[in-house]
């Protein structure tokens, strides 16, 4: 059975020490929600900001596996502000986002910058998560909307342009309908299942149906507590990524309780 993979993005809601541990507090005492213990198929992650990181770390290293929001594509070149991967690798981050919505839209990542960061996380044996959606809600359409198809398979085709997987766990891609991102509004379950069964055609094309078949398609998108169970309890969908929810203290205590609900589907 494929795992499940919930990725907690923090973004930039904590703004203090004091806030970071308060939250981080919440994660710890949640960390022993499951009856028996954690399914062996299901890996929570958290991906707090970097100046975060060692505190989440120190508090919570044998609790949680950890992820990056980002990652700078070199390691030792000297460039003002960046986080290398070495860097990230020297707190045990496992996974990185690569190419999130806002990144693109605020800091005008292109797809060159996202290829480079997806070459460097390989190289450095981070796993990225590469973050494709469209900017607009399609209307009856749908999955069929020729505009969706050509934005989803461009952002694919660009990101990976050169880059040659050979093992499924190398690389996940989260499906974020840029619409759907803070509007409280998720994608409908049955057209984010038919928009992750699409990516994960042109995996098939790009790559192989073996590794297609075996590749984590999360789904990220005002995803909450209301919404979690359905897309988990999804055949074709295999985790989500959460927002605004990771900082929440009773949003994270609601989604750990409906998690323990239907551990069986683990």
């Amino acid at each position: 059975m494929k795992k499940k993979l919930i990725y907690f993005n923090f973004k930039t809601s904590l703004t203090s020490s004091s806030e970071a541990e308060k939250i981080f507090k919440v994660y710890h005492q949640e960390s022993s929600f499951f009856k028996n213990q954690k399914p062996k198929n299901l890996e929570i992650v958290l991906a707090p900001p970097f100046l975060f990181l060692p505190l989440a770390v120190e508090q919570l290293k044998d609790k949680y596996i950890f992820g990056s929001q980002d990652v700078f594509w070199f390691n030792r070149r000297p460039v003002t502000g960046e986080i290398s991967p070495t860097m990230l690798k020297s707190f045990g981050v496992k996974y990185s986002l690569v190419g999130h919505s806002e990144r693109r839209k605020h800091l005008k990542e292109d797809n060159e910058i996202i290829n480079k960061k997806i070459r460097a996380c390989l190289e450095n044996e981070i796993v990225p998560v590469l973050c494709v959606g469209e900017e607009k809600k399609e209307g009856k359409e749908g999955i069929n909307s020729f505009s969706r198809k050509k934005t989803l398979f461009n952002q694919l085709n660009y990101a990976l342009r050169g880059i040659q997987i050979k093992d499924s766990s190398n690389l996940i891609i989260a499906y974020e309908p840029i619409w759907a991102i803070g509007s409280g509004q998720a994608e409908n379950i049955k057209e984010a299942e038919k928009t992750i069964a699409l990516i994960r055609f042109w995996l098939c094309r790009r790559f192989s149906e073996k590794i297609a078949n075996d590749f984590l398609i999360l789904y990220g998108g005002s995803v909450s507590s209301s919404n979690i169970k359905e897309f988990l309890f999804n055949q074709g969908i295999d985790g989500v990524l959460i927002g605004s929810a990771s900082s929440k203290k009773r949003e994270v205590e609601k989604i750990f309780e409906k998690i323990n609900t239907f551990d069986c589907i683990f």
